[in-house]
């Protein structure tokens, strides 16, 4: 892959270079050598260019000196070539800081003076001057720049003693004098260095605890031993008093040890020891210990490496030789108290030390001497960043050692993972108390893979942990692609002028770490606050104080970010949860800025979120990242982009888990994976920071990379899940959702290496007690109290256990300049300053508690999913002691088979229960299929019986009672929505219907409310919105009415009010009244109530659950009660609730509501025949409950049943007939159902006015064969009293009762005689008298009233609707087409034609079918 940042790089540095005129000498040297020519011009541009490269220029200085020697020494201007060569080296050496540059400068230097002094006399003839020169160069520098000439390769001593072997030094004073100089010098400095350093013999015999060397190893020691030091020294004395130009004095020097001969001498003795050592093993030790003092001594670095491979060597031998894993404990305790005085000063040294230690105990494979050696590693301490700020040259000030520490603990814990988890885990909590700090530059993927190529699988938990604190995973090197392009722009657009936006793009380019982030968030903040001193760590301090808070380049942004923050976008954190576009909107519209300004602020953002995407795992678009970042060694990225596109939540968190599956198996697999490595070195140096760009890419760490993210990703959603499940109150259908929830938990944990077999356990317990149904209360509590102690123990085994022993005497063991802030309690410093006090042990104590606290927390918080795992068992936990200390045994017992998802469903369908008889009764069923047929059904839902058996309990017990309300508010909301009107709004009200419905139907014993929702304050609303003040008022008067019955008032005093109004209007019915007549009544029916003591609610969400109370309530009414013990019905099937969106029939005069049969019950045959009731103006109820006169479905029904009325539905809404002859169409042949009778009701004359209301099987449908009169047509014709509508039946006669009272006594007086119930109309409360009757006669009410079905099925002789029967119940009295009767009088009845006779009738034994 070709890195685009360094085709940029070059692009940025690139510019015509001139070849300084100094250097033409070179060129015109080598004209004619074509090859040597190109090559040159090349080295002198890179010269001559004002961003030197001074690597490339020393070693380029290097090739053309040495290789082209021999022309020097020939040609006329060789030395004046060879003269420009050497002021190129020392002007390297001059020019940079780079201690590797300046090395490499002085030994080429010194490296020309050697080949002058091997070309012999020829050399020294013609460069007599270059040398007298370059040493006088040499001589004028400061100690610690001549110092670097003491310590090379091509020493002075031995420059002296080629020209001396040689017997080519010349005649030369000068020469002499400069040598002498440079010798005694050189002597000079190397020797008061070897001075300041520690006696070896000192330093060996205090670090050894028994020293048995004896004279022996003392006569090994003594030429590097501070007594020989000085004796050399005063040697050197006495040649300083000798004439410089002496040649005797040369000679005297050249007898001197030289600088590198005293370090071959250290480099000789450890090859030694062993023979002059008492013993092997102590020779070994011996040995040992002189490495050791090697290794601290910064004078012998040369031969540091050759020590460290040596320290490797004897330590394999020496430890782990003798078999006793105790003494190879001292060896350890030994090697580490040598090391810890030296750390402070050569940590890298020291950690390379450690490295080599571990390697020897690694290898012995004993688990004791290993636990030793990691514990001495953890107490030896740990290398932290130590960032203190950003220096002048542009590099971020900290420890260099901080990433070698990083990586010789991994190292280790790479040899055997699973031993080594104490040093993983100190790993971890330095890193997570101390931070760390990489650099793109440290190039530390390389380390992760080498790492994740071990055996990790039993420490993948701690290694998971590890993971998260590391900002490397990422595959882009320094900046790549659109990071490049968008920083470039942004400094660009004000042509680098932004001294702020420019360091800060330089350092994403050149110096980028993941501490970037926080620079770039400070100064976003900058923008908003003009707060500069934040940006203070990050900038070099002549930056800083170059940094405005007011200006061009300032106004602007900060004009624009005020303006986010007025939008609710404060800080860097808030933009990256934000929507891209609802940002850009905001940054458009304001004020006070130019486009100019808006568009930095825009690209500011775009840096931020991408430098985010780099190097953190947190408020990713990981759709975007995966479709962008995705590795070849990655499983099909079209699985996870599919997972994350799953609707439901547990769906989509199973299919992330499965893709995180994979990539765990990718990480932990036994392969080692090609690694795709890219690498490029900036051509020039900025500022003395030398960068790189390319890209890392390796299957495992690429998945270890997406796995991060994904958690982030997985804990989000899991936090959504338990907060979607409804813990206020917990059944068992509740315990089925969190089985399905912890498994996916289970299936998490073991994704991040929490293995815990207590967790598996009470899954198994859960798993088979939501299968059985005598799984008790206290069972379930049990269950769960230990899935809490199950996570305890996990949190303890990965997490506590492991990592306290870390976490203690902090103070002392780190410092509390190694502490991040975050750690440190208030008022640390102030108690920390004075130590040994009482105050300061207390805050030890305090800090240690604190950084225990916030690091655990922090670990098991980015844990993947436990931190939620734990939250969810807590949540639950506190429900079931409520629930158990608030209930009976008896009601956690109901509580436990209360499904709350069964309580509510839409008529919509498609849900769980949405064919379920028992759950939603016959009539919330039909209504359903109806929906789904599309048949047009009044929008809702249905209350399930689930919540009926549950009544007490949702009642009584505040959580279930909130959840059920809940329930119903969340459908409500629905219902709205699809309504585009709103519950209790005055403005655009909605009202409802709140109907019950059995699974088996019980006509009109149960109470119904209609208009719910409304009060005088919406009624007067809709009075004036719908234009229909008579509708509105009329609607509120019905609800009044209901309200007061099913709180005990009679109807008939309903009755009474409105037929006082009517008299006072001089009307005869009420769809005469005025709006403000009806108002009256309303109000007057209102009047009623409140003189009756009874509250009305007014708001209309108490009105809902009041009315739906009722409903329920209805199911234990003495009337309900009494018609299923006379029907034989079970009294446990309970009833649910229907509610739906009112269908006003009462609208105007062209609507209205009725029933419908769909095959007559008059007519043989199953021929389809539309047959019914139905009313104008009216609401369905007054039709079922026989409170009005009704008219007939069809002209066929209206010809058969000589009503003497002139309208029926087919007649007088000819387009609603058509209508429900189609559905009736459709459901009968299309279909298959069996004959219905169906409520229905209309809002206008059109087809799509027509609503059913509900539908049931046909209840009057079996055609029996029944008596007749035994008479003459002109006798019955004669004694005819009137006509009304048969119901059920044939001929019977019998006496004329009102009460139940009056059945009972003439079933004692005359038990022989029929009894008929009279009534004007029958209302369910009349259920014991219609029973205990032979039959029924109404003045009101049509063939599909309650009092019609429930006297059918009854099988009672029933006629209603008879015309001019005026019926005084109170008083016993009847009248009928003139004739008065009173209690015990005798009539009869045909049920079969509906007329009414006068007087008893001989019946006729002969049966007729009907």
């Amino acid at each position: 892959m070709k890195s685009k940042a360094l085709e940029v790089n070059l692009s940025d540095t690139r510019t015509d270079v001139t070849i300084d005129e100094r250097y033409l000498l070179l060129l015109d040297f080598f004209k004619g050598y074509v090859g040597i020519v190109n090559r040159l011009e090349t080295f002198l541009k890179e010269l001559s260019h004002p961003y030197r490269n001074w690597a490339f220029i020393v070693n380029e200085s290097r090739h053309f000196s040495l290789h082209h020697f021999h022309l020097y020494l020939s040609e006329p201007d060789g030395r004046k070539v060879l003269d420009l060569l050497c002021d190129i080296f020392n002007s390297a050496f001059e020019s940079v800081s780079d201690p590797e540059i300046k090395s490499n400068a002085a030994d080429n230097l010194m490296q020309i003076l050697h080949y002058i002094a091997k070309a012999g006399t020829q050399g020294l003839n013609v460069f007599n001057g270059t040398v007298t020169h370059e040493i006088e160069r040499i001589l004028a520098l400061k100690d610690a720049d001549f110092f670097f000439f003491v310590c090379s390769y091509y020493q002075p001593d031995v420059l002296v003693n080629l020209m001396i072997k040689t017997e080519v030094l010349p005649d030369e004073p000068n020469l002499r004098s400069a040598l002498n100089k440079f010798l005694i010098r050189f002597f000079d400095v190397s020797f008061e260095f070897w001075l300041s350093q520690d006696d070896p013999v000192v330093w060996m015999k205090n670090n050894i605890d028994e020293w048995r060397g004896g004279p022996d190893i003392l006569t090994l020691l003594a030429p590097v031993s501070r007594e020989q030091i000085q004796k050399q020294q005063q040697a050197l004395a006495q040649i300083k008093a000798m004439p410089s130009d002496d040649m005797n004095a040369l000679s005297a020097l050249m007898e001197l040890t030289g600088h590198r001969d005293h370090i071959k001498r250290f480099r000789d003795i450890p090859r030694q020891i062993f023979s002059f050592a008492p013993e092997k093993t102590y020779g070994k030790y011996v040995k040992l210990t002189f490495l050791f003092y090697i290794i601290h001594a910064p004078g012998l670095s040369i031969i540091h490496r050759e020590a460290l491979g040596d320290i490797h060597r004897t330590l394999i031998t020496l430890i782990g030789e003798r078999g006793d894993y105790k003494k190879d404990m001292v060896i350890v305790d030994q090697t580490f108290a040598l090391l810890k005085e030296h750390k402070g000063r050569y940590p890298e040294t020291v950690l390379e030390c450690i490295h080599k230690i571990g390697d020897a105990v690694y290898n012995t494979d004993e688990i004791e001497l290993i636990n030793h050696f990691i514990d001495r590693s953890v107490d030896h301490g740990f290398q932290f960043p130590d960032i203190s700020g950003t220096g002048e040259d542009w590099q971020i000030k900290c420890n260099v050692a901080h990433v070698k520490n990083i990586r010789v603990f991994l190292t280790l814990v790479a040899r055997h993972p699973k031993k080594s988890k104490r040093l993983l885990s100190a790993l971890i909590s330095a890193l997570a108390v101390g931070g760390v700090f990489l650099r793109d530059t440290d190039l530390f993927p390389r380390d992760i893979t080498t790492f994740l190529n071990a055996d990790i699988a039993p420490v993948y938990n701690l290694v998971k942990q590890l993971a998260r604190l590391l900002p490397t995973f990422f595959n882009e090197i320094g900046a790549e692609g659109e990071l490049r392009d968008i920083s470039t722009r942004l400094d660009e657009l004000v042509f680098r002028r932004d001294r702020l936006v420019h360091f800060l793009r330089k350092q994403s380019h050149v110096e980028s770490s993941s501490r970037i982030v926080d620079f770039i968030r400070e100064v976003m903040m900058f923008w908003r606050t003009l707060n500069k001193k934040p940006l203070k760590p990050y900038l070099p301090p002549s930056i800083y104080d170059e940094i405005p808070t007011s200006g061009k380049y300032i106004d602007g942004p900060h004009a624009v970010f005020r303006t986010l923050a007025h939008n609710k976008l404060k800080t860097p954190a808030d933009f990256l949860a934000a929507p891209k576009a609802h940002i850009e909107a905001i940054i458009d519209k304001t004020e006070n800025a130019t486009d100019l300004d808006r568009e930095r602020v825009k690209l500011m953002i775009r840096f931020h979120t991408l430098l985010n995407e780099k190097y953190g795992i947190e408020n990713l678009d990981l759709a975007n990242y995966i479709n962008t970042h995705m590795s070849q060694g990655l499983p099909d990225p079209k699985n996870i982009l599919h997972a994350l596109g799953e609707t439901d939540m547990e769906s989509r968190i199973g299919a992330i888990l499965s893709y995180m599956a994979e990539l765990k198996n990718i990480i932990l697999s036994k392969e080692k994976f090609a690694v795709n490595e890219s690498i490029y070195h900036k051509r020039h140096i900025a500022v003395d920071i030398p960068s790189m760009y390319g890209s890392y890419s390796e299957a495992k760490f690429d998945a270890l990379g997406m796995t991060l993210r994904l958690e982030n990703v997985i804990n989000v959603l899991f936090e959504d899940l338990i907060n979607s499940i409804d813990l206020r109150l917990i059944t068992k259908p509740t315990f089925v959702k969190i089985f399905s929830v912890l498994t996916l938990f289970r299936q998490a944990l073991a994704l991040d290496g929490i293995v815990s077999n207590k967790l598996d356990t009470q899954l198994e317990f859960l798993k088979y007690a939501i299968n059985i149904t005598t799984c008790s209360f206290t069972q379930y509590l049990d269950i769960f109290k230990g899935f809490t102690r199950a996570v305890a123990d996990a949190v303890n085994d990965h997490f506590n256990n492991l990592h306290s022993l870390n976490l203690i005497n902090l103070d002392n063991r780190i410092g509390r300049e190694n502490i991040l802030e975050k750690y440190l309690p208030e008022g640390f410093d102030s108690a920390a300053n004075m130590p040994n006090t009482p105050a300061a042990v207390k805050m030890a104590k305090k800090l240690d508690q604190r950084v225990a606290d916030i690091f655990f927390r922090d670990r098991i918080a980015t844990s993947l999913g436990l931190q939620q795992l734990d939250v969810f068992l807590n949540r639950i936990l506190n429900t079931l002691f409520r629930q158990s200390e608030r209930l009976t045994q008896d009601e956690l017992s109901a509580l436990l088979n209360y499904d709350p998802k069964a309580a509510i469903c839409s008529i919509d369908a498609g849900e769980l229960f949405s064919n379920n008889i028992i759950y939603l009764g016959n009539k919330g069923l039909n209504l359903i299929a109806l929906k789904r047929l599309g048949i047009k059904v009044p929008n809702g839902f249905i209350i399930t019986t689930e919540v009926f058996k549950c009544l007490d309990l949702i009642e009584n017990y505040i959580p279930a009672s909130n959840n059920f309300q809940q329930l119903v508010t969340h459908m409500l909301a629905q219902l709205e929505k699809a309504e585009g009107k709103k519950f209790g709004d005055p403005a655009n009200p909605l009202l409802l219907s709140v109907r019950s419905g059995s699974s088996i139907s019980q006509p009109g014993m149960l109470d119904s409310f209609l208009n719910v929702g409304i009060n005088e304050q919406i009624a007067e609303s809709l009075s004036e919105k719908s234009g229909n003040p008579w509708f509105a008022w009329d609607s509120y008067r019905r609800f009044i009415q209901a309200y007061g019955m099913v709180y005990g008032i009679h109807r008939d005093r309903f009755d009474d009010i409105i037929k006082r109004h009517k008299e006072k209007a001089a009307i005869k019915f009420k769809r005469y009244f005025t709006g403000d007549q009806m108002r009256d009544v309303a109000l007057a029916y209102k009047q009623l109530l409140l003189d009756q003591g009874i509250k009305i609610v007014e708001a209309p969400m108490d009105q809902l659950f009041l009315s739906i109370q009722k409903v329920f309530a209805s199911w234990n009414s003495k009337r309900a009660k009494s018609y299923r013990n006379i029907m034989g019905i079970s009294n446990d099937w309970g009833t649910a609730a229907t509610v739906q969106s009112m269908v006003f029939g009462n609208r105007s005069r062209e609507s209205g509501s009725g029933v419908v049969f769909t095959h007559s019950p008059k007519l043989p045959g199953d021929a389809i025949r539309l047959w019914g009731d139905f009313t104008i103006g009216n609401q369905g109820e007054d039709v079922v409950s026989g409170l009005v006169k009704t008219l007939p479905i069809s002209e066929l029904q209206r010809e058969m049943e000589g009503r003497g009325v002139k309208i029926s539905l087919e007649e007088r809404f000819p387009l609603v007939y058509k209508k429900l002859k189609n559905i009736v169409l459709q459901l009968i042949y299309e279909e298959g159902w069996n004959p219905q009778e169906m409520e229905f009701a209309f809002q206008g004359q059109k087809a799509e006015d027509v609503f059913i209301l509900q539908a049931r099987d046909l209840s009057l449908r079996d055609r029996k064969k029944v008596k007749r009169f035994d008479a003459a047509p002109e006798r019955l014709e004669k004694i005819r009293l009137g006509q009304g509508i048969g119901v059920s039946g044939g001929a019977m006669s019998g006496r004329i009762v009102f009460s139940l009272k009056e059945i009972d006594g003439f079933r004692r007086l005359d038990p022989d005689s029929s009894l008929i119930l009279i009534r004007n109309d029958t209302v369910p409360d009349d259920i014991l008298e219609i029973d205990a009757a032979d039959g029924i006669l109404t003045a009101r009410g049509g063939l599909t009233s309650h009092a019609a079905v429930v006297a059918y099925n009854l099988d009672k002789t029933c006629v209603v609707g008879c015309k001019n029967l005026i019926c005084n119940e109170e008083t016993g009295f009847c009248e009928l087409n003139g004739v008065k009767m009173n209690t015990g009088d005798f009539i009869s009845l045909d049920g079969h034609k509906g007329i009414v006779y006068q007087g008893q009738m001989k019946i006729s034994n002969h049966l007729t079918s009907i």
